[in-house]
């Protein structure tokens, strides 16, 4: 019998083109580093849950946000809610349409508030309904809007950029500037300047104190972005780093006015399958922390999601019960906590690290290995063991979590039956994860699977078999 083997897990979700090409897949699952002295260099956990803080039945699928300090604007599908400290949702009034929005808010000693949708541009209420954006000097198709320094700031497809006036809702008709061949599908407000993300490149002004047009031109970003809400990074209470989809499908955050890239071989080809598939306007990218970590989920809805950790550098994928792709959509740090509404429901969820569930439903969490190869030679793997943190059972919750575990004998193209072993109920602290004859491999090597959907603390510090070489057929 050979020395016992590490099996191998991940950093970062690596799927291949085929499955035997994957370098492991990590499901609602990530690591982090391990303090010194713990079981290994890294600790598995499950990404953080969604417990629910407010509801509307009537109304549902979450379009946007915008932070009023003592109220929340929600908006849905056709529809506008007040949430108040209490998360008491209250219907202001109707706002038609079921996309993805921009929100703006300026600096008045009574703020005004603006939104872009669809069907234009209207002016939003903390107390009342929404209505028609009244000045006629703006065009009436902007594609998104942001604020700066108490200015509005609109986009348009034809490149053409409009701010108001200060603090106002009021626009000059000369209060514009064009950017010369670039279709203007995103402005947005970072680090004190106006990013105006384009189909081609992007570019950078600064409040110069101009007018009618107050901002001039500071620097040009040589990549643009797939679509309007493709980006996130900017918002208040995050790690302060602005990162996007660019427009040649790859991922980038920005240092200075530098476009670094940050996006693995497998998240470029979903963004390229998206883009190619006519679903560019869709992608939609969302924030939250999680103690330390912070998090960038870029979501193809019904298809796909894949989360960042800027922290570690890492990705993983995220998959909601019964879907594809990750049911949270926008965000917003609010009330002293992250905010994320549902692509479906009408429920506001809170991102919490100590609710082990989406709502209701069960949050899977999923760690695939990558290869133990003995190329050419076949592998008898007598015992497998997992390092998962014991007796997480607990009262009221789940007191006896189970590990679905099951393993590839051809490299991962086919997975037997799992096998359930017991993860162990409060105090069962001397509790071993492993699987006994686990069979033969055919030389393109061995993979296990690790599946937990009971709503409970998930650790896993790696894993180990006890290998027998043999020639194979």
């Amino acid at each position: 019998m050979a020395e016992p083997v590490e099996i191998p897990f991940p950093v970062s979700s690596s799927p291949g083109v085929r499955p035997q090409e994957s370098g492991g897949r990590l499901i609602n699952c990530f690591p982090e580093k391990a303090p010194v002295g713990a079981p290994g260099d890294l600790i598995y956990l499950r990404t953080p849950g969604l417990r629910q803080v407010a509801e509307t039945l009537a109304h549902s699928h979450t379009r946007g946000f915008l932070d009023c300090g003592s109220t929340l604007l929600w908006i849905l599908t056709d529809r506008v809610y007040a949430v108040s400290t209490s998360f008491v949702a209250t219907n202001l009034g109707a706002l038609l349409g079921s996309d993805a929005v921009t929100t703006a808010r300026n600096n008045n000693a009574v703020p005004q508030n603006v939104v872009v949708t669809a069907n234009g541009c209207f002016n939003l209420f903390v107390g009342g309904a929404p209505t028609a954006f009244a000045d006629a000097d703006l065009p009436s198709t902007p594609t998104s809007v942001c604020d700066l320094d108490g200015f509005f700031v609109w986009s348009f497809g034809d490149g053409r950029i409009f701010a108001s006036d200060l603090n106002s809702v009021s626009v000059a008709a000369n209060s514009t500037t064009t950017v010369q061949g670039l279709f203007a599908r995103r402005v947005l407000r970072y680090g004190g300047r106006l990013y105006v993300f384009g189909d081609k490149f992007t570019v950078v002004y600064r409040n110069a104190g101009l007018s009618p047009f107050p901002f001039s031109r500071e620097a040009t970003i040589p990549r643009g972005i797939v679509g309007t809400h493709a980006v996130a990074g900017w918002e208040t209470g995050w790690a302060n780093t602005l990162i996007w989809c660019g427009d040649d499908f790859v991922v980038y955050k920005l240092q200075g006015y530098t476009p670094v890239a940050i996006s693995t071989p497998p998240v470029s080809r979903a963004i390229q399958a998206a883009v190619l598939a006519g679903r560019a306007a869709t992608i939609q990218a969302t924030i939250f922390m999680f103690g330390d970590n912070a998090f960038w989920t870029v979501s193809d809805p019904g298809f796909w999601s894949w989360q960042y950790n800027l922290t570690t550098g890492n990705w993983n994928e995220n998959v909601s019960y019964t879907r594809t792709d990750w049911k949270g959509r926008r965000s917003v740090k609010i009330f002293d906590r992250w905010l994320i509404g549902d692509d479906l429901t009408g429920k506001l969820f809170e991102s919490t690290s100590d609710y082990y569930r989406e709502g209701n439903d069960p949050l899977l969490w999923s760690a695939e290995s990558g290869i133990i190869s003995s190329f050419p030679r076949g592998i008898v793997i007598p015992e497998a063991t997992f390092a998962l943190t014991a007796g997480t059972g607990s009262v009221g919750t789940e007191i006896d979590p189970k590990v679905l575990i099951s393993w590839s004998l051809d490299g991962g193209h086919t997975y037997g039956n799992p096998v359930q072993r017991r993860i162990g109920g409060p105090g069962e602290t001397r509790n071993l994860v492993k699987i006994l004859n686990c069979g033969l491999s055919r030389g393109q090597g061995v993979r296990f699977k690790l599946e937990v959907s009971d709503p409970v603390h998930i650790g896993l510090s790696g894993g180990k078999i006890n290998p027998e070489l043999r020639m194979t057929a």
